[in-house]
């Protein structure tokens, strides 16, 4: 078979199914690769995934007209007017403007708000005569890194002002995005559910709690986009006392003292300690000025 039209190979495999790497490795990729032919390419899928394609259908049906050709299956040779085998890809979860083809997150994002058909585009300073509170979404977790004292955090940020949902992000996307768009904070300990940050209202505020000992691994992940998405972006460093790890090890261990040294000796252990088996229990007084920052911020 022969189409007039030009194709696009590239495989669901490898991390897919990590939210974060389906946006960094995938979507964002292949919004650059494939936005210039406004849906006349067909995508031409190897290893392919039928959950994957299914969860983010409506992503891939605004990008390709046609319906997706899996390689695998195929028993006669097809010919293109053109080939681009892989995915464009410039920066890790981001875009830069001045490569080609010059596009922006922030047209990323006007994109997810349309084909989700996502409300709020901006966060819009309402003072001096505010009728509503300002929305945090607290991201939960269940497995490692959750917030030990979640609901006391929660309450902490509803008595500073905040209307305050917890909520474990679930895999329906559309979903998700919609409820995330209703927001003005986002905020979670270090994990894939911050990826969820590009479906945030502009100026919106996301709130990255980094587990002790993971800070120089674990900032750059959401801190760089934040700024490409134009949201405005909030660390807080978990102490060796808000964690669990306190009381595991010696107290003179390698692993209070020099975290970096634990990942120089390789990442599958540096993972292991401060990601996999790491919990934190949040201090009240420390915290509260970042919930309180976030809140200036968004007044202002």
């Amino acid at each position: 078979s022969t189409f007039q039209r030009p194709a696009i190979v590239f495989s669901t495999g490898g991390y897919c199914g990590n939210h974060f790497h389906d946006f960094t490795d995938m979507l964002v990729p292949l919004f650059l690769t494939a936005r210039q032919f406004h849906g006349t390419v067909l995508f031409l899928v190897a290893d392919n995934s039928s959950s994957w394609i299914s969860k983010y259908r409506m992503v891939l049906e605004k990008l390709s007209k046609y319906d997706i050709v899996e390689i695998e299956k195929e028993t006669q040779v097809l010919c293109f007017v053109r080939v681009i085998v892989g995915l464009k890809a410039h920066k890790e979860f981001g875009i830069d403007p001045l490569e080609s083809p010059h596009y922006s997150m922030s047209e990323f994002r006007q994109f997810l708000r349309s084909t989700y058909s996502l409300g709020r585009e901006y966060v819009i300073d309402c003072r001096p005569r505010c009728t509503t509170r300002p929305r945090m979404l607290i991201i939960s977790r269940k497995q490692n890194r959750f917030i030990t004292n979640e609901n006391e955090v929660a309450n902490l940020a509803r008595i500073m002002g905040f209307d305050v949902v917890v909520e474990e992000t679930g895999s329906n996307v559309s979903v998700v995005a919609k409820l995330v768009n209703s927001f003005d904070v986002l905020m979670g300990v270090h994990g894939a559910g911050l990826t969820n940050m590009v479906f945030l209202p502009e100026n919106a505020v996301v709130v990255q709690i980094i587990p002790f000992g993971a800070e120089l691994w674990a900032k750059p992940y959401f801190r760089l986009p934040a700024k490409g998405m134009k949201l405005r972006y909030l660390e807080y460093k978990v102490s060796l006392n808000e964690s669990s790890l306190l009381g595991k090890y010696p107290h003179d261990s390698e692993v209070y003292r020099d975290p970096h040294a634990i990942y120089k000796k390789g990442f599958i252990g540096f993972h292991s300690v401060y990601l996999s088996n790491q919990n934190v229990t949040l201090d009240f007084r420390r915290f509260r000025k970042t919930i309180l920052k976030a809140m200036e911020i968004i007044q202002h």
